[in-house]
C-alpha cells in the first residue's frame, strides 16, 4: 500500500471519529478537529486556510456550529467523508500541491477549479468534449468542478456516469428545483462526491430544498445577480435570511458582465464581510471572485476559467468574467 492510500484511510477514520462527536457536541469536536488539522497541514496555503478557520471557530456562538451540525445530522455519513476528503485533501492539499510543482516547471493553462457551462445553444460542444478537459485535468490533479446543467437537466445520464468514474473528485451541479425528478434524486443518493447548487430564483425551491435535506443529500444555494434589483436583494440580506431555515452549506452568488463593476464590488464586500462576521448559518461565497483568491493562493496568479457551451473559454482576474481567444482544448495542456 502507497503512502497516498495510508493517508486516506487514517482521514477516513479520522472523518468517522468526529462527524460522530460533533453530532454531540458540536463547538468542543469542532474546535479539536481544527487543532488536529492544522498540525498536520503541510503547505503554506492549507495552514493559512485552517488558521482562518480556527479564528472562525474561537466564537462561541457562531453560527456555523449551528451549520456544521445541520451538515452532520441531515447529510449521509459517506457523502460528508467523501466529498470532505475530496476536496480538503485531494484537491486543497494534495492536488495543489502538485498544481503549484507544475507551474513552477512551465506554464500551462490551470486552474484549481473550473466553471463549465452546458447551455443548450445551438452550438454546444458535445459531452465528450467535456470529458476529455476533465481527463486532461484529472492528470494534473484537479479535483474540482461545477457545471451550470441546461433547464432541463438533459444529460444527466452522463454527468452520473462522469460522476462516477472520478469518484476522487469533487462536483457541484446548478440545477433548477423543478429537474430533481425521482430518478435524479435516487441516482444522486449514490453518488457521494456530488452537491447540487439550487438555483434560489425558481418558485418553490425551498420544497425541493427540503427533499434534498430529507433524502440526506448535500446541497448549496446559487443565484445570478444581473441587475440592481437583484444586487439591493443581496445587499440587503434578504436573500441570506431567506434561505436560514433550509441550510445550504454555501451560498453562491455568480456576478454577471453586465452589472456596473460598482455593484459587483459592493456584492463581493458583503459576501466576504458576511462570512467573516459569521451571521447567518449558511456560508457566503461570491463564486468568480473567491475562486479567483483560491487559485491566487495556490499558484499565486489571479485566473479563473469557464467554459462556455460552445467550446470558448471566459477568464476572470478579479470579479467578472470576461472573453479570451482560449477554447476548451487549450486548457490543462502540459
Amino acid at each position: 500500500m502507497d503512502q497516498e492510500s495510508i493517508t486516506k484511510g487514517l482521514l477516513s477514520g479520522i472523518v468517522d471519529h468526529y462527524t460522530r462527536e460533533i453530532a454531540q457536541d458540536p463547538n468542543r469536536s469542532v474546535r479539536k478537529l481544527l487543532d488536529m488539522a492544522e498540525l498536520t497541514s503541510a503547505g503554506p496555503t492549507q495552514r493559512i486556510c485552517y488558521q482562518m478557520m480556527q479564528q472562525m471557530a474561537a466564537n462561541q456562538s457562531s453560527p456555523y456550529y449551528d451549520m456544521i451540525h445541520h451538515l452532520v445530522t441531515h447529510t449521509d455519513p459517506l457523502t460528508i467523508k467523501q466529498f470532505g476528503i475530496n476536496i480538503g485533501h485531494n484537491a486543497w492539499a494534495f492536488g495543489s500541491g502538485n498544481i503549484r510543482r507544475i507551474i513552477d516547471k512551465c506554464d500551462p493553462c490551470l486552474s484549481w477549479a473550473v466553471l463549465i457551462d452546458r447551455d443548450p445553444v445551438p452550438d454546444r460542444i458535445p459531452f465528450s468534449s467535456v470529458k476529455d478537459l476533465i481527463i486532461r485535468g484529472r492528470k494534473l490533479d484537479i479535483y474540482a468542478w461545477l457545471f451550470l446543467a441546461s433547464d432541463s437537466l438533459d444529460e444527466w445520464d452522463e454527468y452520473a456516469d462522469l460522476f462516477r468514474e472520478n469518484q476522487d473528485s469533487v462536483f457541484g451541479l446548478f440545477v433548477h428545483p423543478c429537474v430533481l425528478r425521482e430518478k435524479v434524486l435516487e441516482e444522486a443518493a449514490e453518488i457521494p462526491n456530488l452537491m447540487f447548487l439550487l438555483n434560489t430564483d425558481e418558485a418553490d425551491w425551498q420544497i425541493s430544498a427540503g427533499t434534498l435535506s430529507e433524502k440526506g443529500l448535500l446541497y448549496s444555494a446559487m443565484r445570478f445577480v444581473s441587475d440592481d434589483a437583484q444586487a439591493a436583494e443581496i445587499l440587503s440580506g434578504s436573500w441570506m435570511e431567506e434561505m436560514v431555515p433550509y441550510y445550504p452549506l454555501i451560498a453562491f452568488t455568480v456576478l454577471s458582465d453586465t452589472l456596473p463593476e460598482k455593484t459587483a464590488r459592493e456584492i463581493k464586500e458583503y459576501m466576504w464581510n458576511t462570512r467573516l462576521d459569521q451571521v447567518y448559518p449558511i456560508l457566503p461565497t461570491d463564486l468568480i471572485s473567491d475562486f479567483v483568491i483560491i487559485n491566487q493562493l495556490v499558484m499565486n496568479r489571479k485566473i479563473f476559467y469557464r467554459v462556455n457551451a460552445d467550446g470558448s473559454v471566459s477568464t476572470a482576474k478579479d470579479l467578472l468574467f470576461e472573453k479570451s481567444s482560449l477554447t476548451c482544448k487549450d486548457l490543462f495542456v502540459y
